[in-house]
């Protein structure tokens, strides 16, 4: 400008417009060169944009662009709209929230929470079409901008097919080790044995009840053979099966063998064997399972030993027995049986019931038959089959087979107890007369039997009726009776067999005598457990005794009498007629002699009178005995306030 100015002389003001304008310049030339730059990196960049766009666009996968504050979608291209469903106007309505199920939303939000790299593979996600299907997708972004906002560029890789072939390759997986770890539950749980063994006979598999039931261990039984664990007999039976197998593959043959554990106890263990064929036909091993017999045998043998047993007992009993199926055939009989009924056996098993027996129809076989099998329930009775002239006792109990029947012959018995009922019938006419108290108590004072007249009479004296069981000790009793009767019972239960007399006076003060026997009743052991009691009425008796007893006395006065008083009169008679002169009569002093007999006389015939007045009432008292009657047993009139 200098140069410029030394040339051309300028003003000042002329000068600064000079530098002004020279600013412009630089600034237009500035510009228009930037310009020039700028337009042709904005026609490159253009041109870059409209490939990535296409690109974008012509993705065959989902793609979005969101923006990260807001979450909206800013741009999608054309797989987004085919795969969500939803139009580009609509999409770009939308946030990456709706895009998705609103279960996955939360983790969503938690993820946009963390710091997330420019490039993320942010695995796999669920996301739901506008049609409510859900997909799943594996993405991954990218931090990027657009329209001048800080976005992230996101790609949507489809793997839902995989997704399912992975759950289902989950689930069968998980049901195969659902099976696998069924299956061997099933085989270590299995209570039966399971073995396999090669041709040679040695094992290649067993499972853990076979190695528990041996009590050896799984390590020790794969190296052992299984014919070489066996009795010699038992190997030779093996093998044989192995051979049989070999040639005819899938058909099972069982065996039973003999074998030990460790502990050398023996065990019965059943088998069943079958050839196991590869896919080429290729017969390789001999699959076994066994169950433990052992106690099943033993209790075989325990059930035939029984089973005989009551063969045996069935055999000896004194009932007849038999057994009838549910359509009446007999299917046992024992000897007994037989015997009663005169049929064998061999002629009637199998044979209906009722042809042989067509007269048990019409009596209570019939009926009480057909009740215990259609009711199942035991039945009892008693019948007489005149065919065998015979009273029979039958019990029949139903089965699940039928019914099995014992009968008795109870013919005797029936005998018996009509000669019992008949003797029953004449000891209760004995034992029921009017005139007797008969009754028996046991030691605790109560009352087990008594006849009517007791009965009767006790009712009379208590007012009540006096029941078995009763005590006979009633506290309407004078109390110093009941101690009486204690005393009289008690006697009896010590074992004296004894009887006592006793009086009491009526109502109308008549004196009334009785006899009460006492006579302890003993069990089968000896031992005392009551006694019985028998009373009668004695007065006529007693007032025999009694005027017996008077004659009695009468008879001894008139014998002193005798004895003493005519003694004297009748000495003096000898005397005075030993002292008379039979040779003299007109001696004089023989009339003294007769003087002192006639007195002597007087006196004789005083006595003899009273001897005869005497006599006489001797004479009157017979006469009235001879009209009394000897009522034994008559009934005792006791009055209640009396004691007995």
């Amino acid at each position: 400008m200098q140069k410029i100015n030394s040339i051309i002389q300028l003003d000042a003001q002329q000068l600064n417009w000079l530098e002004q304008g020279k600013g412009y310049l630089f600034v237009i030339a500035t510009a228009l060169i930037f310009y020039g730059f700028i337009h042709r990196i904005f026609l490159k960049t253009e041109k870059d944009n409209k490939h990535f766009r296409q690109m974008f666009d012509d993705n065959p996968n989902p793609m979005w662009v969101y923006d990260k504050e807001s979450l909206r979608l800013l741009a999608v291209n054309q797989a987004m709209v085919a795969e969500y469903g939803y139009s580009r106007q609509e999409l770009l309505q939308m946030t990456i929230k709706q895009i998705r199920p609103p279960e996955s939303v939360e983790a969503l939000e938690n993820r946009l929470q963390e710091k997330i790299p420019t490039y993320s593979k942010s695995g796999i996600w669920c996301h739901q079409r506008k049609n409510g299907e859900l997909f799943y997708v594996r993405i991954y972004s990218n931090a990027t901008e657009y329209k001048g906002f800080p976005c992230r560029l996101v790609m949507a890789y489809d793997i839902t097919p995989i997704i399912q072939a992975e759950q289902e390759n989950r689930v069968l997986n998980n049901l195969l080790e659902k099976k696998q770890r069924y299956l061997r539950s099933i085989i270590d749980s299995q209570t039966t044995f399971l073995i396999r063994i090669n041709t040679q006979g040695r094992y290649t598999f067993v499972n853990p009840a076979f190695c528990q039931k041996l009590d050896c261990k799984l390590e020790f039984i794969l190296t052992q053979s299984f014919i070489n664990d066996l009795p010699s007999e038992d190997g030779a039976k093996v093998q044989k099966v192995i051979d049989q197998c070999l040639q005819q593959p899938g058909i099972v043959i069982p065996i039973m063998l003999h074998q030990s554990n460790s502990q050398g106890i023996p065990i019965v263990i059943q088998w069943e064997f079958v050839a196991i064929k590869t896919v080429k036909e290729k017969k390789t091993e001999i699959q076994g399972m066994g169950r433990d017999v052992t106690e099943e045998v033993e209790s075989q043998t325990k059930i035939k030993e029984y089973t005989q047993r009551i063969n045996d007992i069935l055999e000896s009993i004194t009932d007849g027995f038999c057994a009838i199926d549910k359509n009446w055939n007999f299917t046992y009989v024992n000897k007994e049986f037989e015997r009663l009924l005169y049929s064998q056996r061999e002629s009637i098993m199998g044979t209906l019931f009722w042809e042989q027996f067509p007269e048990s129809v019409d009596l209570l076989f019939y009926s009480e038959f057909k009740r215990a099998m259609q009711e199942q329930i035991k039945v009892h009775f008693e019948e007489y089959y005149p065919r065998f002239q015979a009273w029979f006792k039958v019990a029949a109990y139903p089965t699940l087979d039928g019914l099995t029947v014992y009968i008795q012959d109870i013919t005797q018995e029936k005998k018996a107890q009509e000669k019992d009922f008949e003797d029953s019938q004449n000891l209760n006419a004995l034992i029921n007369t009017p005139s007797a108290l008969i009754w028996s108590v046991n030691t605790k004072y109560q009352l087990i039997s008594a006849n009517k007249a007791y009965l009767a009479q006790m009712t009379q004296n208590l007012g009540v009726s006096l029941q078995k069981g009763d005590s006979v000790l009633n506290p309407k009793l004078n109390p110093e009776l009941i101690n009486k009767w204690i005393d009289l019972y008690q006697r009896a239960f010590q074992g004296e067999n004894y009887s006592v007399e006793d009086k009491v006076i009526t109502a109308d003060n008549t004196v009334v005598y009785f006899e009460i026997s006492f006579n302890p009743i003993r069990d089968r052991d000896g031992r005392i457990t009551g006694t019985g009691c028998f009373s009668r009425d004695i007065t006529e008796n007693k007032l025999h005794q009694i005027k017996i007893q008077e004659q009695n006395e009468k008879l001894k006065e008139i014998a002193w009498i005798q004895s003493h008083k005519v003694r004297v009169p009748v000495a003096n008679i000898l005397g005075l007629v030993n002292a008379f002169n039979y040779q003299d009569v007109t001696d004089p002093f023989n009339v003294e002699v007769l003087s002192n007999l006639h007195t002597v006389t007087n006196d004789l015939d005083l006595i003899i009178r009273e001897i005869v007045d005497k006599t006489n009432e001797i004479e009157d008292n017979s006469s009235d005995l001879s009209n009394l009657r000897l009522m034994l047993g008559d009934r005792i009139d006791i009055h209640p306030t009396r004691r007995m």
